[in-house]
């Protein structure tokens, strides 16, 4: 498979669940990490092997307990070359909510790139309702906007990301996409 490719779907599930982070230790060194987090062992390995596949290094998987919640697995990776390198990519550090952009290398990438890198959303922030279309749910609606105008560039349908507000003040955002839409991110599939 491309390395282009590998490298849109590791952005895309990137994107979803993972964050770069620094942290200062006692001492005064910082260190530089790599982070993903998901409910889904599966997609946790499967980030593992494709972060492997991309930077020839192995990271760690932790499974965490939450009082009342599922349990949720995380892989963290020390490399800082790693780190370095996605953010010179244009990947922001720490919270990512309000600067989560799709990186240009995306946007000016081939049809199967775009794909791959939304097919990695999926799998991290869409589903796959009964209605059997793929809806996306995220934090960050300059980010789904951008999903929108991707996907609309792909398919020539406009798309319209919806607000909803949770618990009387958290703002969420929602992208719900056709048939034909998902059957495309669909035929993405990575092995």
């Amino acid at each position: 498979m491309n390395d282009k490719i590998l490298l849109a779907l590791f952005m895309g599930m990137l994107s979803g669940d993972g964050w770069l982070s620094i942290k200062t230790k006692k001492a005064g060194y910082k260190s530089y990490s790599v982070e993903f987090c998901n409910t889904e062992l599966q997609i946790v390995t499967k980030f593992r092997d494709l972060f492997f596949k991309i930077f020839n290094v192995q990271g760690n998987i932790h499974p965490r307990k939450r009082p009342n919640r599922k349990e949720i697995f995380q892989f963290s990776s020390y490399f800082k070359e790693s780190f370095f390198r996605l953010s010179k990519l244009g990947f922001p550090i720490g919270v990512k909510r309000d600067v989560l952009k799709i990186l240009d290398f995306i946007k000016s990438g081939s049809k199967e790139e775009k794909l791959a890198f939304l097919f990695g959303l999926y799998l991290t922030d869409g589903c796959l309702k009964k209605d059997s279309l793929i809806y996306f749910h995220l934090g960050s609606k300059t980010f789904l906007r951008e999903v929108a105008e991707l996907i609309s560039e792909l398919s020539g349908s406009k798309k319209i990301v919806k607000t909803y507000v949770q618990r009387e003040k958290f703002y969420s955002y929602q992208l719900g996409l056709n048939k034909e839409e998902t059957r495309m991110i669909l035929s993405a599939r990575i092995a």
